[in-house]
């Protein structure tokens, strides 16, 4: 069995993720519609102290891109869907088949034989499908708030309108599907006239489903151990009660079938090479390392999973927004910093796109990182890159090491 370092681990992730070499040429629409497909998956988040999680994302990997195009994906090609896949998110619409039967899980979960909220809400229900039915798309708005106003818990993500968990629930269960946002707000239909192909899917056999999302997140992660499986789309196979197979069969079927390559990584143990990584395998024994800088959104891929990201790049990450400021030690919203195949450092910015400036709150290197010309460069150019796309003009730089601050502040955003 070939044995690989945790270094060389981390490249062949970062060849996967697209993250390994920049793009060299203007991003198109079918570079955006490429990393849905390589990635199967990306998760969507409501803050925007710079552009939100989902439209980082791409940008991370292709440079500079029209966010309209994930938009346009979404509606009104239907070449992706929003669903619960890992949290929140879009996800190549070849996947539907695979999420069937988490929905129909959720209508086991919540049935209203069983479960109380959806027993006592029942002619609510009723209401807000009707509606939907008759009337097409609609948002949250298009509901009134109860009066008189009952008291809502300031963290009631509802905002006390139970019509917006009713909303959540008929999605999630699979009677609605996500017709479109307008801005960050969905618009709801029913989910056979959002997705028509639903009615004509055969759905999957457990085996199928499972070695289906199991190929998927093997290909986007590139390597994976049994441990890393199940955080790709939020699954728990082997976990609890679950029947099998779980991880380790999964794995290791797709290794029989010749979809994945047993390895060995140094100090972690077994681990499995997609099959569309061969040719990334055999370059990081020959030595090759990641030549791209980045920036990366918190919920990145490649981060997403705080284990695994320690194991591969002996980063320990998390971000900082439910910590009150003076407790902060990284910043809000603290990006990773990706340089050349290794995580070195954090980034916390936010843009006023009123005044076009792009502020550079804190600037965190990793212990043992040396500050030379060529990291100066590489993580000018990059900010510059990153501010210009989030409509700044200038960079300035707080709380940043001198011997930074001083090369990054008062850039004018590359254009």
């Amino acid at each position: 069995m070939t044995r690989i370092t945790r270094r060389q681990a981390a490249q062949i992730a970062l060849r996967a993720q697209m993250l390994d070499r920049p793009n060299r040429r203007k991003a198109t629409r079918d570079d955006v519609r490429n990393v849905i497909r390589r990635l199967g998956v990306i998760q969507i988040d409501t803050i925007s102290v710079v552009a939100r999680s989902h439209y980082v994302i791409p940008w991370s990997r292709i440079g500079a891109y029209d966010p309209d195009w994930i938009d346009e994906l979404h509606f009104p090609d239907r070449e992706v869907f929003e669903y619960w896949g890992h949290a929140a998110s879009l996800l190549d619409i070849s996947l539907l088949p695979c999420f069937l039967s988490r929905m129909e899980e959720y209508r086991r979960k919540w049935d209203p034989s069983h479960f109380d909220w959806t027993a006592e809400n029942h002619e609510l229900i009723n209401h807000v499908r009707e509606r939907i039915r008759d009337e097409g798309p609609l948002s949250s708005l298009a509901f009134e708030r109860p009066s008189p106003e009952e008291p809502v818990e300031p963290w009631a993500w509802y905002g006390g309108k139970p019509t917006n968990r009713i909303l959540d629930y008929l999605w999630r269960i699979g009677e609605l599907g996500i017709h479109r946002r307008i801005g960050f707000r969905r618009e709801y239909d029913l989910i056979e006239r959002v997705h028509p192909e639903i009615l004509e899917i055969d759905p999957p056999t457990l085996q199928l489903e499972r070695l289906t999302l199991a190929d998927r997140a093997l290909q986007a992660m590139g390597i994976a151990r049994p441990e890393w499986l199940n955080d790709y789309f939020r699954t728990s196979w082997g976990q609890r009660n679950d029947q099998p197979p779980g991880p380790v069969e999964l794995l290791q079927t797709l290794a029989d079938t010749d979809r994945a390559i047993p390895v060995e990584i140094e100090g972690l143990g077994p681990a499995w090479v997609s099959i569309d990584q061969e040719d990334a395998l055999n370059d990081v024994l020959n030595g090759f390392t990641g030549t791209f800088t980045s920036l990366l959104s918190p919920f990145d891929n490649l981060v997403w999973d705080r284990r695994r990201t320690l194991e591969l790049f002996d980063f320990e990450y998390r971000i900082e927004i439910y910590t009150p400021g003076p407790q902060r030690i990284y910043g809000y919203f603290n990006l990773p910093i990706l340089r050349r195949g290794s995580l070195i450092g954090r980034l916390d910015p936010k843009v006023d796109r009123r005044s076009g400036l792009f502020s550079v709150n804190s600037l965190h290197l990793e212990p043992g990182v040396r500050v030379s010309d060529r990291l100066i460069s590489d993580i000018r150019g990059t900010l510059q890159s990153f501010a210009r796309w989030n409509g700044a003009r200038e960079i300035q730089c707080l709380a940043v090491a001198p011997e930074l601050a001083e090369a990054l502040n008062g850039l004018v955003a590359a254009r």
